[in-house]
């Protein structure tokens, strides 16, 4: 092919793609979910996902993808295309992936779009344990390393690395044991099968209620509003705040009209009181983040994740 003619056809496929991205979007766009049905991810893909069909004119809808603590979820979005139709929920839990073996992406493989929310982490225990509060758990957990089963999701997540950042501070050793979500994780605390589990404590109010479970200590700065007994970790002299983000990311490689059509989306459809109503419904707070900051987010946790797993020996050695 001569030089002119490669120059043509490079020229119509920058056109035609710039072409795509000003329509997009003219078809139904999909929310991976790394996480299974019913767990705080999964209902934030599935809320925003009603949120934005009217902002986007096209139909959203959610797709589970579970295995290998998000690492099949993104080796999918990795391997499709870069049209903006196949996106993803992530959350903080991305930062423990790119160390992974099994995991075919590095960080700039994705392209953030939009920060949504951020969540503190809990521990939840059944009602019928004789724990009362924080500080009889963790004298219980002393005396007896690594007898208490803790469940949360996955194996390896954000939500494991803050319990044991917790358990290191407080000095004392418990057993994790890995759920596909949060939601999961709940379903097995509820019925008694594990002794307590760390994960968000907004999704559990219902549980609260009905008189199922408790939670002893939150890892926010300050109380939550809607827990207003629970104590932080914080005020009880362990130095532990951390929180969970939720977002939306794409394949490095769409377009940018793209990336910012789906950002300006999701932050008017965060705007609406239906988005309002489901944070103060699940005890979360409004996080938005452009691109930019959200890289710069993502950046910043990488670091700090990879440093904390490397002190805990939770780096994947197979």
């Amino acid at each position: 092919m001569q030089l002119k003619q490669w120059v043509a056809v490079v020229l119509l496929a920058v056109v035609a793609g710039v072409a795509a991205a000003q329509s997009y979007p003219t078809r139904q766009i999909t929310i991976l979910c790394w996480s299974a049905a019913g767990s705080p991810v999964d209902i934030y893909a599935r809320t925003l996902a009603k949120l934005l069909t009217p902002e986007l004119g096209q139909n959203v809808v959610v797709e589970n993808r579970t295995g290998g603590s998000g690492i099949v979820m993104v080796n999918m979005l990795v391997r499709g295309a870069t049209d903006g139709y196949t996106i993803a929920a992530n959350t903080l839990s991305l930062a423990t992936l790119f160390s992974e073996k099994t995991a075919q992406f590095k960080s700039e493989d994705l392209q953030m779009v939009a920060r949504s929310q951020i969540d503190p982490y809990g521990l939840i225990v059944h009602t019928s344990t004789p724990f009362k509060s924080i500080e009889q758990f963790v004298a219980f957990a002393r005396k007896k390393p690594e007898y208490l089963n803790i469940g949360g999701p996955f194996a390896i997540s954000s939500h494991r690395v803050a319990w044991e950042v917790f358990a290191d501070v407080a000095k004392f050793k418990t057993t994790w044991v890995p759920y596909p979500g949060g939601g999961p994780a709940l379903t097995a605390i509820a019925g008694g099968h594990i002794d307590a589990a760390a994960t968000n404590p907004g999704n559990v109010k219902p549980m609260i209620d009905a008189g199922k479970v408790r939670v002893l200590a939150v890892s926010s700065d300050k109380r939550l509003e809607d827990f207003p007994d629970v104590p932080t970790y914080k005020e009880k002299g362990w130095d532990v705040v951390r929180y969970q983000w939720r977002g939306i990311m794409v394949k490095t490689g769409t377009p940018k009209p793209i990336v910012d059509r789906l950002a300006s989306a999701i932050q008017k459809a965060q705007q609406t009181q239906e988005w309002k109503t489901y944070l103060a419904r699940v005890s979360q707070l409004d996080g938005f983040q452009g691109p930019d900051a959200f890289r710069a987010q993502l950046t910043q946790d990488v670091k700090e994740t990879d440093a904390v797993k490397k002190k805990l020996g939770l780096v994947d050695t197979q």
